[in-house]
Formats: structure tokens, sequence, C-alpha cells
């Protein structure tokens, strides 16, 4: 008997016109979903008429110990969808941790393309969609989320946090001492009624602070400006001059480091200049 699947079904973050054909036909199909909050998938599948299944809570505080339960069902052959409460699972919610751990197993777990928060909010900000990094909800630990923070304010492109309406200007105002002067972009209530986006400078949006503080945030940080450098200069040329002992490659180890340039671009400046 085959094993059967695990679907991490993406559901509407706000507008229910937002789900896929392919999540309700999932959803119409397995014995079985995984759901944040019973009562809210209920009320889901009751507004698309599909016949509610069984339904197994599913949330962080239980993940682990429904592992067993979700396996058993598994290995029997039938199927199972996983939902949040909305946009998609395992995406700073619920089933991480499972699907870790089914595929140490090998079971099959295929994820449904869908609603989700943070690639809209990327699409609206103005910034670059090059390259981004997704964060998540900051850390509640002052430590690690310093440390989340330091590494923002270096990254080259935007990074995208989620926040809750609770802690929005907090975390706006933990993130002023590391990047004051960056552009951000706030989307909040995303497909809803009342989606909006405030844009603006840190500074600036935290002294005249008018952000309507009702539903799920979406802060999308500008990535970082590389630094107009000033090289070579003076100074470089002067210690290029004075360690006429030092390996050239070691020397422009040292210059790279000082100015903040490539070891190639050191390299090249430093055997021009001992030519």
């Amino acid at each position: 008997m085959r094993a059967g699947v695990i679907y991490l079904v993406p559901v509407p973050i706000g507008n229910l016109g937002d789900i896929t054909l392919r999540a309700l036909d999932t959803l119409k199909q397995v014995s079985l979903i995984a759901c944040e909050d019973t009562r809210k998938t209920a009320f889901l599948l009751s507004q698309y008429e599909i016949s509610i299944p069984k339904l197994l809570s599913f949330h962080k505080f239980n993940e682990r110990s429904r592992e067993k339960v979700i396996f058993e069902h598994l290995d029997k052959g039938e199927d199972i969808a996983v939902v949040s409460d909305a946009g998609s699972p395992a995406i700073s919610d619920p089933a991480q941790l499972l699907v870790a751990e089914a595929v140490k197993h090998q079971y099959t777990v295929q994820a449904l393309p869908g609603a989700t928060a943070f690639v809209p909010a990327l699409s609206i900000s103005g910034f670059s969609t090059s390259a981004f990094q997704f964060i998540g909800f900051l850390p509640a630990k002052s430590k690690a989320r310093e440390a989340i923070l330091t590494q923002i304010a270096h990254y080259p492109f935007p990074s995208i946090v989620y926040e809750s309406v609770h802690h929005l200007k907090a975390s706006l105002e933990d993130m002023l001492p590391f990047f004051p002067r960056r552009r951000i972009a706030i989307a909040r209530e995303i497909s809803k009624l009342h989606e909006e986006c405030v844009r603006g400078i840190l500074e600036d949006l935290l002294a005249n602070y008018d952000i309507t503080e009702k539903g799920e945030f979406v802060i999308v940080i500008d990535g970082a400006e590389e630094p107009q450098i000033d090289f070579p200069n003076e100074e470089a040329i002067r210690l290029v001059a004075e360690a006429k002992g030092k390996k050239s490659r070691e020397l422009a180890a040292d210059l790279a480091q000082r100015f903040g340039v490539s070891k190639n671009r050191a390299y090249a400046f430093v055997l021009e200049q001992r030519r």
C-alpha cells in the first residue's frame, strides 16, 4: 500500500476569491485536514460548499505531538491537507517541523502555490525585486533581535518582516538605531477592503506616526546602499609606500579590509603602485 501525500494548501489571507481551483479540489478530496483553528477552517470550507471531513487541530503548540497521528493516517494510504488560518503553511505558520520530519521518513510532501502576504507586499513596495530576504517575525529575545537587525542594516537587498498590530510601533522603534534613514514600506490588510501601503523614511514615519493600527502588517525594508568609496586615495598610497617589506597580497588584504573594497581591486592597486 502506498503512503499518503501531505498537501500544504494555501488559503486566502483576506479576499476569499484568492483561493485556487487546485486548492479547492485538494480540500474536497482529502479525508483529513490539519488546521490551526478548526472553526476557521470549517467556516472556510462552508463558504465553498465543501463537505467538512475530519479536522485535526494543528498549531505551533501541538505540532510535534500531532506527527504520530498524521503519519499513521498517511501509512493507511490516505492523503492529508495542512492549512493555516491564512496564507501558506510553513511560511511563518505551522508545518515546517512536520515537513522536516516527513522528509526524513520519506513521505511525499507537495506544496500548492497560492496566497501569501510577503510577495504582494514586496511587489508594491517600489523597491528592487531582483533579490530579497524573508525574515518573518523578528525574534522576541533582545540579543537575537539585535543580531537580525544588524544583519538587515548591512543587507544590500530588501528585507521582509512580519509584525502584528500590537507590536508594530515598538518594532519600528527597535529598528530606528540600525537604519534611521532607510526607506521602508508598511503594507497592511493585503487583499482586503482596507488594504494600504505606507511608504517613507523610517525616521520620518516614526516622527509623524500616523499608521492605522488594524490588521496584520508586512514591513519591507529597502536594501543598504553601497557606500561611495574614495579609493585609491592619498592614505592608501602612503600605506603602500611605507609597507615595502610586506608581500603584495598580504598588503592588499589589509587595504581591502581598511577601505571596504574587494581584494582584487586592492591587489591591482598595490601592483600598480609598486611598479
